[in-house]
């Protein structure tokens, strides 16, 4: 199994590769879906403890936050393909949803919370 190449990342090579688009395709959403559903996840737990209403903040930043979601998963797909490609299509899905899970909780710490 490869290890993560920065540099394969950075440049976007695998994520352009033209081989077993549907495999790619199904790692690509669970990540994104992994950073959404985390981010989800911290507005709810966020409600629950707090007794607040549900709010994800203004426009701008709900905008924000899926242009960041988007980001960080293609750049995180680039170099993550190359660990899953080999796994069975039922295990390739899961495991790209917890590491976009896994990457919201590294990108959100720079991400201001939104004020309700």
């Amino acid at each position: 199994m490869n290890s993560f190449s920065f540099h394969d990342a950075i440049r976007f090579k695998l994520a352009t590769q033209q081989e077993d688009t549907n495999a790619k395709v199904q790692v690509f959403i669970g990540v994104f879906l992994g950073v959404i559903l985390r981010w989800i996840y911290s507005v709810a737990v966020n409600v629950i403890r707090n007794n607040a209403p549900w709010c994800f903040g203004p426009w701008t930043m709900i905008l924000l936050r899926l242009a960041i979601a988007l980001v960080t998963t293609f750049f995180v797909f680039s170099g993550y393909w190359q660990k899953v490609k080999d796994q069975p299509a039922s295990m390739r899905f899961w495991n790209a949803l917890a590491y976009g899970i896994t990457m919201d909780v590294i990108v959100s710490s720079w991400i201001p919370s939104a004020a309700c």
